[in-house]
């Protein structure tokens, strides 16, 4: 049976912890436009040809990239005290002489509460917490109540200070920075101790289009090579760490269940594609790049799965897809894992925007991601900070997620009847009116997909 000498290999050979200890020790920071990024588009491509895979090769894109060049912030309040913070990407810079004003929490920075508080933030800097509304949304809001400047701090202690993007490709409404969670609180402290506390900003960045690169090789099927199953995950990292949890887990588990499926290559009646996505932090731009580029595929794309972030995988994750829950339920009673001590589950529900599944949900594609638990729960704490290290990885869920994704994928390649219909842009608009997705895709942009893509690849 090919599913027992898949899991076999898997078992006795896998090679994802190694290839994460590249990515995240030898490599490390893979941020979009610098070297890192060069440096893990070329083990990956050299690792696909190692394993066997057809047409091996890369796609380029075009994208706003952005490097920080100054990153100041002083409590003038208390004699230029100063305080580390991070400047976030795709942030307008500041004047020169910095952008000076009295600071103003918020608990969610959400339409509501900015309405609630509309004459306190207007001309202030807002200070408000990572969770749990996303910095790309707070941007335009906190920018549309007249803010001067935001200040995201990170919601767990450790002096640390998250990076994000606070747009898609563009430049963001106000400037934008972080935090540790301790200043955070020292600045409250301040605040109940003497009142008002003033700061001062300088955010100094440069922006440039420079090329990036989805990598890409498939096992070729042998009944139906036309149609194509999809599974990818991101290789960028933030430009403050080695991103090992975000993503090179979730792209290492991709590669190993190239490794593995290529041993059964024979046994795939349709076509399976690996890609690596270039710069998913600053927009899911490979995402959508890919999309952009295979247009006249998208009829026979069946199935993509998405691995972004790692742990003990417990379920498959469906993008709000319905018509895909059956076939995925009856696949999902068969997966094995090792030790695993409950059925793997399948759920559906409203898809986040924020992951390279949303491109090809945004164009009717069947979607679904491979989540996962948190083994170490700690880990949790850790995303887009300096210490997302190899540490807090859990080196089994690696492998297990390969496995799972072999296993989906070898059973939807052979199966009689497609999983699910591809679905039209009406039907998906019908399906999140209403819905909190609906706010989010206008406030960061996202939608429809045609002018997303016009923004991203037409511009200068």
């Amino acid at each position: 049976m090919p599913e027992k000498k898949m899991l076999a290999d898997i078992e006795q050979n896998s090679e994802a912890w190694e290839n994460l200890l590249v990515l995240a020790d030898d490599i490390g920071v893979r941020v979009a436009g610098g070297e890192g990024e060069i440096r893990a588009r070329d083990f990956l491509l050299k690792t696909f040809a190692r394993y066997g895979l057809d047409d091996v090769h890369l796609e380029s894109f075009r994208h706003r990239a952005w490097q920080p060049k100054r990153e100041e912030l002083l409590v003038t309040s208390e004699d230029d005290r100063p305080l580390a913070c991070r400047s976030s990407a795709l942030s307008p810079s500041t004047p020169q002489e910095g952008l000076e004003g009295e600071v103003v929490f918020l608990e969610r920075c959400d339409e509501e509460e900015l309405a609630a508080r509309a004459d306190e933030v207007r001309g202030r800097i807002v200070a408000a917490p990572y969770y749990p509304v996303a910095r790309q949304l707070k941007t335009p809001l906190a920018a549309r109540y007249g803010a001067s400047a935001l200040l995201e701090y990170r919601s767990f202690s450790g002096q640390l200070q998250p990076a994000r993007t606070c747009a898609f490709q563009q430049l963001g409404g106000l400037p934008v920075a972080s935090i540790s969670l301790e200043d955070a609180e020292y600045l409250k402290r301040l605040q109940q101790r003497r009142g008002p506390v003033r700061l001062r900003l300088r955010l100094e960045s440069h922006i440039e289009s420079k090329e990036s690169w989805n990598v890409v090789g498939q096992l070729t099927g042998t009944e139906r090579p036309h149609e194509i199953l999809v599974t990818g995950g991101h290789y960028d990292s933030w430009h403050v760490g080695p991103g090992a949890t975000d993503n090179a887990s979730g792209v290492v588990a991709v590669v190993e269940a190239a490794r593995a499926l290529a041993g059964v290559r024979q046994h795939l009646k349709r076509s399976v594609r690996f890609v690596a996505f270039g710069v998913e932090e600053s927009g899911l731009v490979g995402s959508w790049a890919y999309v952009h580029q295979h247009q006249d595929e998208l009829d026979d794309t069946i199935l993509m799965i998405n691995n972004d972030v790692g742990g003990r995988p417990s379920r498959l994750a469906i993008a709000g897809a319905e018509d895909l829950v059956p076939s995925m339920e009856e696949i999902a009673r068969r997966v094995q894992i090792k030790d695993l001590q409950q059925p793997f589950a399948v759920d559906c529900g409203v898809p986040s925007w924020g992951s390279d599944h949303f491109p090809f949900y945004a164009e009717g594609v069947p979607t679904l991601g491979v989540g996962g638990e948190a083994v170490n729960p700690d880990a949790r704490l850790y995303g887009h900070t300096r210490a997302d290290t190899a540490d807090k990885v859990y080196p089994r869920g690696l492998s297990e997620a390969a496995a799972v994704n072999a296993q989906v994928l070898l059973a939807v390649a052979n199966a009689d009847e497609r999983p699910a219909r591809r679905r039209t842009q009406q039907e998906l608009e019908r399906s999140f009116v209403g819905t909190n997705l609906q706010e989010a895709l206008a406030l960061v942009e996202m939608w429809p997909p045609q002018e997303v893509m016009a923004r991203y690849f037409n511009a200068d």
